[in-house]
């Protein structure tokens, strides 16, 4: 069994500026690349990017904001959920005046 406190996990931005903190990493449970909690900034934005073999499942904690999937733009908000499949290229981005907060897991196809 592993447990954790999200404040005792590191805080990694990976060139973006957005605070993510993983919950679960690569190797840890099969097929799962990982499992996050990101925090964007108002009017911070994911740029657009694809994955060929990983599905990405979402879920809106907190804030608002647009997810953008090959070139479709959708509002978000609290409780709103979606699924990005592999070659989906997709970006997401807060509000300007809006911290949003996202859990997401990312699995290997």
């Amino acid at each position: 069994m592993r447990i954790h406190s999200l404040e005792d996990l590191p805080i990694a931005s990976l060139g973006t500026g957005i605070q993510k903190r993983m919950l679960v990493g690569s190797g840890m449970v099969p097929h799962v690349m990982q499992f996050v909690r990101a925090c964007f900034s108002p009017g911070q934005v994911a740029p657009a990017h694809a994955h060929p073999d990983m599905t990405e499942m979402f879920y809106i904690e907190s804030g608002e904001g647009t997810l953008t999937v090959d070139g479709v733009s959708h509002p978000l908000q609290p409780g709103v959920s979606f699924l990005v499949e592999p070659k989906e290229k997709h970006e997401i981005a807060s509000s300007p005046g809006s911290e949003l907060v996202v859990v997401y897991v990312s699995v290997h196809s």
